[in-house]
């Protein structure tokens, strides 16, 4: 994942969330949790996942996780942490996602696809951060538009 161009974005759900976050800003600060109402954006309840951020120590916890996201993993993390994600790839490209947006306090993007724990995702995804009145991230956005992963076996993919 990198910082995030708003040219970049292809998925039109996303541009219009990226955009309602950037307009939901508190000067230069990214909105809070209170900035953002979702019924201003059904658009994205389908692909959106939220993410508690705790500090000290830092720590994930997935209030919300989308349902094709549930799906497509074939496990349920809403209400868990993010060390118990039982796939070691996946915990771990979250934990360094995770970690980048908290440090920068800004949006993160990914598109293309990525192979993660023998499954191959095609995706486009962006991290959005919400702040406290201090400008720490308590929460982050992940909003991410997937096809169902592919087993690395799937004899469908080129040899």
């Amino acid at each position: 994942m990198r910082e995030l161009a708003d040219s970049e974005i292809r998925d039109s759900r996303l541009q219009r969330l990226y955009a309602y976050w950037r307009e939901r800003h508190v000067g230069t600060r990214p909105p809070g949790r209170a900035d953002l109402d979702p019924l201003d954006f059904p658009y994205a309840v389908g692909f959106v996942t939220l993410v508690d951020v705790e500090h000290g120590p830092l720590r994930f916890r997935f209030r919300l996780v989308a349902s094709p996201v549930t799906r497509h993993l074939g496990y349920e993390l809403t209400g868990k942490y993010l060390d118990e994600v039982p796939e070691p790839a996946m915990r771990g490209y979250l934990e360094e996602s995770y970690r980048r947006v908290v440090a920068a306090c800004g949006a993160l993007h990914e598109r293309g696809e990525r192979v993660l724990d023998r499954r191959i995702w095609r995706h486009e995804s962006m991290l959005l951060p919400c702040c406290d009145a201090d400008g720490s991230v308590n929460m982050i956005i992940s909003a991410r538009v997937t096809e169902t992963p592919r087993s690395l076996a799937d004899p469908a993919l080129p040899g």
